[in-house]
């Protein structure tokens, strides 16, 4: 597939904003711990930028004191998160080519964006060129060994970049990063069976007000991480620290 193509499978799923999933991802007492959970690293005192913010739920989770800063390809998006983020500071911008000054920011937080891009390498080495000497990358991804997110790519075109997902892949690219130390790339989410039953269109999300169901989702993830295999795990989150000169 052209880049062209790409771009417009991209766009004709993705462009517009999805306020009941910004409400899913902050809101559900479900899901909004376990999405806490994945970026929870990246809190901190200085400047944060995400690199394709969708709706800003990934930033409505962060406690830390420092400004933050998000970029967008699409402008409903954009305009969304601006008014659903407190203090947020967006623009419409290409994840390839960032509006920004070398080593600006402390922290940048890549989420779930890499299986979308046409040059996964281009977009890394931009977001790399933004952070500050001592500041670390961090990428939060599917990963194609889960069951569900491989069903998820088979089914909609514009997940299919998640058949190419893996923790390998994704720790090689953190590796040729130029100056990069401290990579690593753990698993999270053994079996995320809460974000089939309880997603806002394919199930049923009230079902996380009952503390029975809650429990039970909780079960499962306990039971998960003894007994299956990290490859098959639902996420993958990997750092890398820039070093200074």
């Amino acid at each position: 597939m052209s880049a062209g193509a790409h771009h417009q499978v991209q766009a004709e799923h993705w462009s517009r904003a999805q306020p009941a999933h910004f409400a899913w991802k902050t809101r559900n007492p479900v899901l909004r711990e376990s999405e806490r959970a994945l970026v929870q690293d990246v809190d901190g005192e200085g400047a944060v930028l995400e690199v394709g913010c969708g709706e800003g739920a990934n930033l409505a989770h962060l406690q830390g004191r420092g400004a933050r800063f998000a970029v967008d390809r699409f402008r409903e998006k954009v305009r969304f998160a601006q008014g659903a983020v407190p203090g947020l500071r967006a623009v419409v911008a290409d994840a390839a080519a960032l509006p920004f000054a070398a080593e600006r920011f402390d922290a940048v937080l890549i989420r779930d964006l890499l299986h979308h891009v046409y040059d996964r390498d281009r977009v890394l080495a931009e977001a790399w060129r933004v952070l500050r000497p001592g500041g670390v990358l961090h990428v939060v991804e599917v990963n194609r060994g889960s069951a569900l997110f491989l069903a998820q790519a088979l089914l909609i075109p514009a997940e299919r970049g998640i058949l190419r997902s893996s923790p390998r892949r994704l720790r090689a690219e953190l590796l040729r990063l130029p100056r990069s130390c401290e990579v690593a790339v753990d698993m999270a989410q053994p079996f995320p069976l809460a974000r089939l039953l309880l997603h806002p269109e394919l199930g049923r999300p009230a079902l996380a007000e009952r503390s029975l169901v809650r429990g039970g989702l909780a079960l499962l993830d306990a039971c998960g991480a003894r007994l299956l295999p990290r490859a098959t795990w639902g996420y993958m989150r990997g750092r890398a620290r820039k070093l200074h000169s």
